[in-house]
Order: structure tokens, then sequence, then C-alpha cells
């Protein structure tokens, strides 16, 4: 009993001057700093992702139009 609680003792120190041994403290951030770190990731995520539907639109048109080339294309074969 005594070897557990010992035991207990030690792992919790040893975890709370590991904790502590960080050097850095905690600081909450303000609603400004929020909002501003909140905008900014959204910012970056809205240009990635427009990039990303402006290139799935392009590759849709151009496999479109390649489709209706070669359609107009066999059609003009055919009736020959």
């Amino acid at each position: 009993m005594k070897k557990g609680i010992i035991v207990a003792m030690v792992v919790g120190g040893f975890f709370s001057l590991l904790l502590t041994s960080c050097g850095e403290k905690f600081t909450p951030l303000t609603e400004a700093q929020v909002s501003a770190q909140v905008d900014s990731l959204f910012t970056a995520q809205k240009d990635a992702k427009l990039e990303e539907l402006r290139a799935a639109c392009q590759s849709k048109a151009e496999a479109e139009a390649s489709a209706k080339f070669e359609e107009m294309k066999n059609a003009a074969v055919a009736s020959k």
C-alpha cells in the first residue's frame, strides 16, 4: 500500500516537473487575436479550395471539348 502511494507521488511529481519545465506559460488569446487567426486560416484555405475547384473545372471543360471534337471528327469521317 505504501509503495503504491509513493509510486503515485513520484509519477505525479515527475509529470508536474515535466510540464512546468516546458518554459512556455499559457496566455489566453484575446478576441482580436482569435479573430485574426480564424481570418488568416479561412483566407488560406479559401484560396487553396478555389484553385482546386478552378483546376477541376478546367480539366472537365477540356475533357468535354475533346469528347465533342472526337464526336464531330468521327461523324465527319463516317459521312464520307
